[in-house]
């Protein structure tokens, strides 16, 4: 049974990103963000259905020229919180952008990580706009077995959706182990006699 599940924030630049993960550790905001460089690593200890799990949550730079080292930080990701911008119609076009870059790493190694879309700055949105975020945005979570939240953290509006989304998504893991199936074991391994290397 996996007892820590790491957690990625991806999202372009200036979503809220660090705001949200501050709010969904400490109920808080911190005023004086500025753009994250390269990237900022939690681990948290929770309990969910009664297990105690480790948190380890990683906020990732949402600036283009840090686009190449993000695979290396997905890997072995149980979930993606894909953030977008509610008044920034580009930043949610790029969530596409994210939901391969996850993808291309999870294959590589056998694995799925889950999908959570956040829609942030939700008081910026009228009416429409919202409808429309949600309706897509949905469809792009479900598609990968996630959800969609909208949030404004700044505000601490919407938090608690977003940790019962994670944590329903931990309890469904817990209760349905699995292997870590990047993880390889002794048994797994099939020895071929009569072949040398080089």
């Amino acid at each position: 049974m996996r007892s820590t599940y790491k957690i990625v924030f991806l999202g372009s630049s200036n979503v809220g990103k660090t705001t949200l993960m501050s709010q969904y550790l400490h109920q808080e905001v911190q005023r004086s963000y500025g753009p994250t460089i390269g990237l900022d690593f939690v681990s948290t200890t929770i309990v969910v259905s009664g297990h105690r799990v480790r948190l380890q949550l990683w906020d990732t730079a949402g600036q283009e020229r840090f686009n190449s080292i993000i695979p290396n930080y997905t890997r072995n990701s149980f979930l993606a919180i894909i953030v977008f911008d509610m008044k920034d119609k580009s930043s949610f076009e790029r969530i596409d952008h994210w939901i391969n870059t996850l993808s291309k790493t999870s294959e590589s190694l056998g694995s799925k990580a889950r999908i959570l879309v956040v829609g942030n700055k939700r008081d910026l949105a009228d009416e429409e706009t919202r409808g429309w975020y949600k309706e897509v945005g949905t469809r792009k979570a479900k598609k990968h077995g996630g959800e969609y939240v909208e949030t404004c953290a700044m505000k601490h509006e919407g938090i608690e959706d977003l940790v019962r989304a994670v944590d329903r998504l931990i309890e469904e893991d817990l209760e349905n182990p699995m292997e870590d199936e990047s993880t390889v074991r002794p048994e797994n391994i099939r020895f071929v006699k009569g072949r040398r290397c080089c």
